[in-house]
């Protein structure tokens, strides 16, 4: 499974989050055993532990990574790239919590987060095969990029979401790290 696109050229990389959430996986399935919640029912809880695994995940791979370039994590809501949570809850069912979990990320932390319907190993394929199709992606990409205004994002929408859904770990220290983070790279 391929991490991440590089493109030193116009300054930013695209990063599969299929294995940034094959990272994830392990500790919630974890967790999810713990409280006795492998049942296949997706309830509060579950979608609690969701939200926190997959904000935990993704903040500390965009806090560890050491690069200079911007970041956007792409996500296709039809490549689940053989996750082992599959085995517990129905993927129609998973994939829509996913989906839920992705789009409040979006509005709510200074995460780039590009959306498509394009599979990353398709567009992995489509860039070596250097077809206009992956070009046309990427012009969408760094548009998109362009488009988002990191300085939108405040802690009281987080301070908020925060405690409606018990993520305690994301406080106001961490959330400006990772603001901190973004903005700096330009």
């Amino acid at each position: 499974m391929v991490e991440k696109l590089e493109f030193k050229q116009y300054n930013f990389k695209i990063l599969n989050f299929c294995f940034i959430f094959k990272n994830i996986e392990k500790d919630l399935i974890n967790d999810l055993h713990n409280f006795n919640l492998l049942n296949g029912k997706i309830n509060s809880s579950v979608k609690k532990l969701f939200f926190h695994h997959t904000i935990l995940g993704l903040c500390e791979y965009l806090l560890n990574d050491k690069s200079r370039e911007k970041n956007v994590v792409y996500f296709n809501s039809d490549q689940t790239g053989n996750w082992q949570i599959l085995k517990y809850y129905e993927e129609e069912k998973f994939i829509e919590l996913l989906s839920n979990i992705i789009s409040k990320i979006k509005k709510l932390l200074p995460i780039k987060i590009f959306t498509s319907n394009i599979s990353f190993e398709f567009l992995t394929y489509l860039l070596q095969k250097n077809d206009g199709r992956s070009e046309e992606l990427i012009v969408k990409i760094r548009s998109f990029i362009n488009s988002v205004n990191l300085e939108r994002y405040t802690f009281s929408k987080i301070l908020t979401f925060t405690k409606e859904n018990d993520l305690v770990f994301l406080n106001k220290q961490y959330f400006n790290r990772l603001k901190a983070k973004q903005l700096i790279i330009v």
